[in-house]
């Protein structure tokens, strides 16, 4: 209904419709070593990133191996690798005020402090996630056109390195368990009806849906009197568990790591060379375990680019 208005009948406003529009923006937000988290999205917190100045989403910097013959022409590919990558933002920081302007300058730069790393966390409109821990490099920022404390504004261009050149996914974890089954209603009431585990380390398989290998992190815990993991023929062989022991094995070579309960026992392994996990294609597993413990492999797929 209408309303009156000294005795005229006045229609309600018109509401108009909500535009819609399939662009989305990426969401971008700064981990802090110091704990603090910053999203420089749009500037609500006082930095903001400037659209036109990063870099870094795309491909790492990659260096091919060739071999030439002095008889032969042309050239033999051998191989390559990822050699690093450089980010570079543009970011501007602004306040209300000139002491507001230099106590958020100051939080701000501390996550940049060298020998410290900081996280670049992206998340993209279909909520797809992805890191890149990164140190700091350098400030292009030499010369201020203005007195920025004066003005609460300034702009930055910040180049940071990266020693892991890969951006990070959201991790895969997956669990196996002995089959063993046991019937339900203790065979008393009833026919047989049994309850199995749903996923069992004889027929175990795994996914990297990364770009690059990477390497699983495995954790076992009892109880069992033996246990194998592994895969493609590369795996090692652990001792019994009781139901409160755990195994931790990280088979990153930058992390190489196996403890029980926190205590080291990577004299104890012997021989082993971990197989990493391709990229792109289920990989049959070489699990087994005397036992009804249960098996953990966890790993963080790698990408060439975020975008």
């Amino acid at each position: 209904m209408g309303r009156y208005l000294r005795g005229t009948v006045i229609a309600p406003p018109t509401v108009a419709p909500p535009i819609y529009t399939p662009w989305k923006r990426i969401q971008h937000i700064f981990h802090g070593w110091d704990g603090s988290r910053w999203d420089v999205t749009d500037g609500r917190g006082g930095v903001f990133l400037m659209p036109e100045g990063i870099e870094g989403m795309g491909m790492p910097d990659i260096q091919n191996y060739t071999f030439s013959s002095p008889v032969v022409h042309g050239m033999e590919w051998e191989g390559w690798r990822a050699t690093g990558r450089d980010v570079h933002w543009v970011l501007g920081v602004f306040e209300d005020s000139s002491e507001e302007w230099i106590d958020l300058g100051k939080r701000f730069w501390r996550i940049f402090r060298p020998g410290k790393t900081m996280r670049w966390e992206i998340i993209l409109p279909n909520s797809d996630t992805y890191n890149l821990t990164v140190r700091f490099k350098s400030d292009d920022t030499s010369v201020y056109a203005r007195d920025p404390v004066r003005l609460g504004w300034a702009i930055y261009g910040i180049t940071c390195m990266t020693e892991q050149p890969f951006w990070e996914g959201r991790e895969v974890t997956n669990y196996w368990e002995s089959k063993t089954s046991g019937d339900f209603f203790g065979g008393s009431y009833g026919p047989p009806f049994t309850i199995s585990s749903f996923a069992d380390v004889t027929t175990a398989t795994i996914t990297n849906p990364g770009d690059v290998e990477a390497f699983a992190r495995w954790e076992l815990t009892g109880p069992f009197t033996s246990a194998t993991i592994g895969l493609d023929g590369h795996t090692v062989e652990l001792g019994d568990a009781s139901p409160t022991d755990v195994y931790v094995i990280d088979t990153d070579p930058l992390k190489l790591t196996a403890t029980k309960n926190g205590v080291d026992i990577m004299q104890t392994l012997g021989d082993f060379d971990f197989a990493p996990i391709p990229p792109g294609e289920d990989v049959e597993l070489s699990l087994s375990m005397t036992g009804t413990g249960k098996i953990t492999a966890s790993f963080t797929p790698l990408y060439f680019r975020s975008v």
